[in-house]
């Protein structure tokens, strides 16, 4: 259970983050969408504590993320940050095996259970093959993969992934999003920013739309992405397209 208890945060004395209430609920792909510049990134940062909320909580199983050692909430939570592309040859596998990190001591070597979830990790992810390829030198979509890989290795329950499918052809998009609904079957709470809103309406439990740095709407995917919200939020407008069984929104 992830709770947020109006959580504020600034950049330059600009304020991102207005005082942002949410609740996530585990086991289940929680989506963040919003225009650029809402908040999304700063948000998932927030949760992580990449960056500290300068006013409110995050409260994990009701426990003030600030009470948690950076080791343990390394352990807890873990952030598939933008733009992961590598620009110096590591090969995937020892990018994946960084996610072990926080559960060595300073100078531990590897041991048995660590190669065994990496080895789980890189199965997960289709990524086996890659294992001894250089990270500089794949596609942007197995790129991903290896870095979804590394948050795998830490063996957090909350899955943080801002944008992962930004720039990535459909096919390895569809790929990351099958996987998010994989992980979520075996356990994993996701909460993932998504900026095609037919990808969020597909695969999100629930979503919640930021808006100028506050939390405009959260529930179903349905409720979230309707014609209305949309037009408020985004400024286009939408027509709804149904295929079988399923629906589809056209912006106009």
């Amino acid at each position: 259970m992830l709770k947020l208890d109006n959580v504020r945060y600034s950049i330059d004395e600009k304020k991102i983050l207005k005082g942002i209430s949410a609740r996530f609920e585990p086991f289940k792909i929680h989506g963040i969408v919003g225009p650029n510049g809402s908040g999304k990134s700063t948000l998932l940062k927030n949760i992580c504590r990449i960056w500290e909320p300068e006013d409110g909580k995050v409260l994990i199983n009701d426990k003030d993320a600030k009470a948690f050692s950076r080791r343990k909430l390394s352990r807890t939570v873990t952030l598939v940050p933008q733009n992961t592309n590598v620009g110096f040859p590591i090969s995937v596998y020892d990018i994946v095996t960084m996610g072990r990190n926080p559960h060595l001591g300073r100078f531990q070597p590897m041991r048995k259970r660590d190669r065994e979830i990496i080895d789980w990790a890189l199965k997960e992810t289709q990524s086996e093959d890659l294992k001894d390829r250089m990270v500089n030198e794949l596609s942007g979509g197995e790129c991903q993969l290896a870095i979804i890989a590394r948050a795998l290795a830490t063996e957090a329950p909350l899955i943080l992934l801002d944008e992962p499918t930004s720039d990535l052809d459909i096919k390895h998009a569809l790929t990351i999003m099958d996987l998010l609904v994989d992980l979520k079957g075996k356990g994993k709470t996701i909460i993932v920013s998504v900026h095609d809103l037919n990808l969020a309406r597909r695969y999100c439990d629930a979503v919640v739309i930021i808006y100028e740095g506050g939390v405009f709407f959260a529930g179903t995917p349905d409720e979230a992405l309707s014609r209305e919200n949309i037009k408020q939020v985004f400024d286009v407008e939408t027509t709804e397209i149904r295929s079988d069984s399923k629906s589809f929104l056209y912006f106009t």
